[in-house]
């Protein structure tokens, strides 16, 4: 356990793919495995690190791997190996870690449907092996082929009653290429997460090829694109789940806006409450306010330096706000998130329960050992 024997539910790590775990992909898709990386190198530069963290915890090579089937930079051992993983979580103070799959646009790989559900069944199964090292601290997130709402429903379907004690929820990106998360496409997977009782959740922005980001034209820096796409992507995404009405049709369904920091919620709700008042007839899939359908049923996540964290828990609540590690990205701060974030003066004893654990266990239905 970490500090003060609080128990540590980590709502969004990353890592969890196996050494090579892109060459299982079936000999039919080995040449489009070929393209799509050599187009995700094309695409991903200007992210230090590569992408991952480096300094004085982690100090690396951060080329390209000369594999043409490589697509990760050299990093610390635990983001591809198990046993090294659970040593860096014990590190860290981390009882249990849910891991979340790159985001590289597996979802729409080159266009390409049946592509899509072959990269995304490799991937969600090389994970699920990484995670039965030990399935009672390393839980996972499962990737769908999102060009297809069905057999992206069968994807869910499979991995969670294959793996029923390893994957705990979906990840989406905020928007699918010119689709947006209301398309009707999606109806099966919404309904399946919420048959399986397993959390949604949209992580990141707009950075994938082939994902129609917002605004993210204008913008020429990484600096610039990674600052914006991730919170505005989750305030579209917000709007399409409470407004568009994704969760008054789905009224079982968890859903998470992960990596898009928490100081834009109190402001956004506030602004969606607004215009649903003065403009109701433009939002009939829904009879009660946008925030109504928020509360109690939907969550975000905090890094460490969020300084928003206590405003965001005292006018919205403090249900909502979980920890997370973000291990091992470059902006992550491994080996000291829990550390840092536990012993900030602005957070309130009370709150900690609920930022640490409690939260995150419900979103993901995550049982808790009860304190002794």
């Amino acid at each position: 356990m970490a500090l003060n024997g609080q128990f540590v539910l980590d709502s969004d790590g990353h890592g969890g793919e196996p050494h090579g775990w892109r060459k299982r992909i079936p000999e039919q898709f080995k040449s489009q495995m070929l393209e799509y990386i050599a187009e995700m190198k094309a695409k991903f530069t200007g992210l230090p690190g590569g992408g991952m963290q480096t300094n004085e915890f982690t100090k690396r090579d951060i080329s390209w791997p000369e594999d043409p089937f490589e697509f990760d930079v050299p990093t610390r051992p635990g983001v591809r190996e198990p046993a090294a993983r659970l040593e860096d979580m014990d590190e860290e103070g981390i009882d249990v870690a849910v891991l979340y799959p790159p985001g590289a646009g597996e979802e729409f790989a080159l266009d390409d449907e049946k592509f899509a559900v072959a990269i995304c069944q490799t991937l969600n199964d090389a994970r699920a092996e990484y995670a039965s090292h030990d399935s009672s601290r390393i839980k996972m997130m499962i990737k769908l082929p999102m060009m297809n709402g069905q057999a992206a429903a069968e994807e869910l379907q499979r991995c969670v009653e294959t793996h029923p004690d390893i994957f705990v929820g979906l990840v989406t990106a905020t928007h699918i290429q010119d689709r947006e998360l209301i398309d009707p496409e999606y109806d099966p997977i919404w309904a399946m997460a919420e048959k399986l009782d397993i959390a949604v959740c949209t992580h990141g922005g707009g950075q994938a090829p082939r994902q129609t980001p917002i605004l993210v034209d204008r913008y020429k820096t990484r600096l610039e694109m990674h600052a914006i796409t991730h919170p505005v992507g989750a305030m579209q995404a917000v709007s399409h789940f409470t407004v568009g009405g994704i969760l008054a049709r789905h009224p079982k369904l968890r859903v998470g806006f992960m990596e898009a920091a928490v100081g834009w919620l109190p402001f956004w709700l506030e602004r969606l409450d607004e215009h649903w008042e003065h403009m109701p007839e433009q939002a009939p899939a829904i009879d009660k306010a946008p925030s109504e359908y928020f509360k109690h049923r939907c969550f975000l996540t905090t890094e460490p330096e969020e300084a928003m964290v206590p405003y965001v828990c005292d006018s919205v609540g403090n249900d909502i706000v979980c920890y997370a590690s973000d291990y091992l990205h470059w902006d992550c701060a491994f080996p000291n998130s829990v550390k840092d974030l536990m012993e900030r003066d602005d957070i309130r004893d009370d709150l900690i329960p609920n930022l640490f654990c409690n939260n995150a266990a419900r979103l993901y239905n995550i049982e808790v050992p009860a304190k002794s």
